[in-house]
Formats: structure tokens, C-alpha cells, sequence
């Protein structure tokens, strides 16, 4: 019998976590749901992650840290460019990452895509806390790019229809038919190709209308 050292026990409560309440809401698993699947106890939650807030944190950060890496490149390299800023570019930065990831990770990335897009509909709070406290560079380069893109829009309603471009970017991907569980072996590699390419067009039109 294999016995699970504390990291196979930490990253089996993780996906536990992450493919239940990718399903049923953040608020729609019980703790003891995700451990029982994990075949893990309360004591190993404890000892990982302290508490469901943690365990989500955890979850973020393990697949999300190359996402956030390279958009944090990609606004840097807008930011320090001859040319001013335009909404495209900004959208890519925003964009590209999450496709790269998709395409390195496969399957494991399909899940985390939509583990996001569920953090992101169930509106606990989590996710904007973690933007704002945890990466203020990267919240405060997307506002300068985007002040200088679209300078006609009030701070306020930037910052608005920010959220509405991470909620629908996270929404569209995740439960998309071409993001199904067969994406990987029946080359849909096109299909998504050709949705990010219509989906881009339409965030790009949010930012930019009057």
C-alpha cells in the first residue's frame, strides 16, 4: 500500500477542492466533501491551509502563478513601448496567458479554467481581495494601460467594465462547448483558437465604446 507523503496529501486536497467546487459552487461543497474525496482528514486541511479561504488561495496560486508571471511581461513591455497603449493590446495581455496555459497544462489547465470562471460567478470575494491585496502591480498596470487606451471613460466605469471583461473572459472559456472534456483528443485546438479570436473582438468592443 502507497502511503501519501504531505505533499501528494496537500495537492490531492487540492484537486479535490478544485474540481468540486468547480461543480457545485464555492459555497456549494462542504469541507468534508472535499477531504472524503481527497481521502484526507481535518487535520491535514489544517495543517495545509488553515482554513477554505486558505485552501482556495493555495488552489490560485499553484496554477495561476505562470498566468499572473506572464501578464505581468506582457503590460510591462505595453507599458514601457514608444507607442501609446491601444485596448488590443491590452486585451492580449490580458488574454494570452490564459491560452498559453491551456495549451501547456491540457486537461489540468481545463479544470483550473473552470474552477476561475466559478470563483469568479460566485461572487464571494475571494478572487478581487487576492487582485487587490496580493497583486496591486499588476491591478494598477491594467488601470494605467487602460486610462491611456481609454482615456474617455471616468475611473470608475474603467474599473467596471474591468470586472465585466475578467468575468466574461472567465465565463466565455469555461463553459464553452469547445472547451468540453474531449477538447484534448478530438483537436480543438482551431475551435478555440477561433473563439478566443471572437471573443477578444467582443472585450475589445466593451473597453472602447463610449
Amino acid at each position: 500500500m502507497v502511503i501519501a507523503t504531505r505533499r501528494d496529501t496537500k495537492s490531492a486536497i487540492m484537486d479535490s477542492a478544485e474540481l468540486l467546487m468547480a461543480e457545485h459552487g464555492i459555497n456549494g461543497v462542504s469541507l468534508r466533501e472535499i477531504l472524503r474525496q481527497a481521502n484526507a482528514n481535518p487535520a491535514a486541511l489544517n495543517y495545509h491551509f488553515n482554513s477554505k479561504e486558505g485552501l482556495i488561495h493555495s488552489i490560485l496560486d499553484r496554477r495561476g502563478h505562470d498566468i499572473r508571471v506572464r501578464r505581468m511581461e506582457l503590460l510591462r513591455t505595453l507599458e514601457g513601448s514608444e507607442s501609446t497603449p491601444t485596448v488590443a493590446g491590452l486585451i492580449d495581455a490580458i488574454v494570452d496567458p490564459l491560452l498559453e496555459f491551456l495549451y501547456q497544462e491540457g486537461e489540468p489547465g481545463r479544470r483550473f479554467l473552470r474552477f476561475l470562471a466559478r470563483l469568479h460567478s460566485d461572487r464571494t470575494g475571494v478572487i478581487y481581495r487576492m487582485e487587490r491585496e496580493e497583486f496591486p502591480e499588476m491591478v494598477s498596470s491594467i488601470e494605467r494601460v487602460l486610462s491611456t487606451a481609454s482615456p474617455h471613460l471616468p475611473k470608475r466605469e474603467r474599473r467596471l467594465r474591468m470586472d465585466m471583461v475578467l468575468d466574461t473572459m472567465y465565463q466565455s472559456l469555461g463553459n464553452a462547448d469547445v472547451m468540453s472534456e474531449d477538447w484534448l483528443n478530438n483537436d480543438h485546438h482551431p475551435h478555440l483558437d477561433e473563439h478566443i479570436s471572437v471573443l477578444k473582438r467582443f472585450l475589445c468592443g466593451g473597453l472602447s465604446a463610449p
